[in-house]
Order: C-alpha cells, then sequence, then structure tokens
C-alpha cells in the first residue's frame, strides 16, 4: 500500500515539473496579454504605447495619439495642425 502512495506522488510530482517548464517559456507582461489593448504609434517620436495612455487629437478626420504633451507641443510646431 505504501509502495502506491508513494509512486503516486512521485508520479505526480513528475507531471508538475514537466508542465511547469513546458509553460515557463511563455512569459507574461503584467497587464498587456490579458487586456489586449492596441497599441498606438506616436508620429514624433515613433514609441508605441497602449492607447489608454496616449494623448489623442482629431485631426482632418483622423486620429493621432501622442505618447507625451511634448511630442502634442512638437507636432503642433511643425505646422501639421493650425495653431488655436
Amino acid at each position: 500500500m505504501y509502495r502506491l502512495l508513494l509512486i503516486l506522488t512521485l508520479v505526480g510530482i513528475v507531471y508538475w515539473l514537466a508542465k511547469r517548464a513546458f509553460s515557463s517559456g511563455r512569459s507574461k507582461v503584467a497587464g498587456t496579454e490579458e487586456a489586449g489593448e492596441e497599441m498606438v504609434q506616436d508620429p514624433v517620436c515613433g514609441c508605441y504605447l497602449p492607447k489608454s495612455q496616449a494623448l489623442s487629437l482629431s485631426s482632418k478626420g483622423k486620429r493621432i495619439y501622442f505618447c507625451s504633451e511634448g511630442c502634442f507641443q512638437k507636432y503642433k510646431s511643425s505646422n501639421a495642425l493650425p495653431k488655436s
């Protein structure tokens, strides 16, 4: 009886280790895989950021996203937008 219990315990441990070893290759970045949020690119500096964190502007019927106020000001000063 003890021998059967020992064998079942060892099989369970080997299974758990194998499962953990094969699933560790898939790393998750906190919050990105679960949310599936769309990434947008800043036209000034070219960096990508989640849409929810970007500053946005509608120009000529198109939505433009910026990573910071500084990039927005650079875009605005390049005469791409009429100054308000």
